[in-house]
């Protein structure tokens, strides 16, 4: 396949906890995966509250939970048997939207990854408001990221429309119900934070197909796997 790699595509919001274990066991098939090298992961952006604003809410995230007793204990197994650290009592609830442009700021510098990682930890373990400039601008000098560059962009409005388009493509197109979201080589998806050895599996025979028959251009998606937050809690409703 030359210099190619298979796409695996994620739709993913920083506040979404569900995404940011997600990203740690999909890297942690990655590590099982003997072709790793040949694989490159695209993050795109699903901003669950455009509506929110820069100034942080005084709304506890916990409030989020306070009837989902069940969730928030399954939401602290998964993220320890993962090895993240939830701090949802201080977690600053705010507009991802800067941070999420950040992130596709990242991708012309190959950051994407540890882009959106720092902003997880920030954002669930640090209790950082993700919104704030110098906050932005602290983890872009961490990943490596020319943070004059990053700074004229975000003044800008470059990335405002990507937003919006990643929603509408995911949601019109691919009929994206729930986030974490990925999408393996055009064809097979994956909707929520599942089990370990479901990435693995959809990774082995999404490899053995791109590597026989190269890129999918099938318009029929095939569902792998989708958990729906009511069923078991992990997954983020778009809805």
């Amino acid at each position: 396949m030359g210099t190619e790699k298979m796409k695996i595509e994620i739709w993913a919001d920083i506040a979404c906890p569900y995404c940011f274990i997600g990203k740690k066991k999909l890297e942690n098939a990655l590590q099982l995966f003997p072709h790793a090298d040949q694989v490159e992961l695209v993050w795109h952006s699903y901003e669950l509250d455009p509506s929110l604003k820069k100034e942080p809410k005084d709304t506890s995230y916990l409030d989020f939970y306070k009837n989902e007793k069940d969730i928030l204990d399954e939401l602290y197994q998964l993220s320890e048997a993962v090895g993240i650290k939830f701090n949802f009592d201080r977690v600053v609830i705010t507009s991802t939207a800067d941070a999420l442009r950040t992130v596709k700021f990242a991708r012309n510098y190959h950051l994407a990854a540890d882009t959106i990682e720092a902003f997880f930890q920030a954002y669930f373990t640090n209790g950082e408001c993700i919104s704030d400039r110098k906050v932005i601008t602290e983890i872009a000098k961490k990943v490596g990221l020319p943070v004059d560059e990053l700074v004229r962009t975000l003044d800008s409005n470059e990335y405002i429309a990507e937003l919006t388009q990643d929603i509408r493509y995911s949601e019109d197109i691919l009929i994206l119900q729930y986030i974490p979201f990925y999408l393996f080589n055009n064809k097979t998806v994956i909707q929520g934070s599942i089990p370990d050895e479901v990435y693995l599996e959809t990774l082995e025979k999404s490899f053995a197909n791109w590597n026989v028959n190269g890129i999918s251009t099938s318009e029929e998606k095939e569902f792998a796997f989708c958990y729906s937050p009511n069923a078991s809690g992990l997954s983020c409703s778009i809805g």
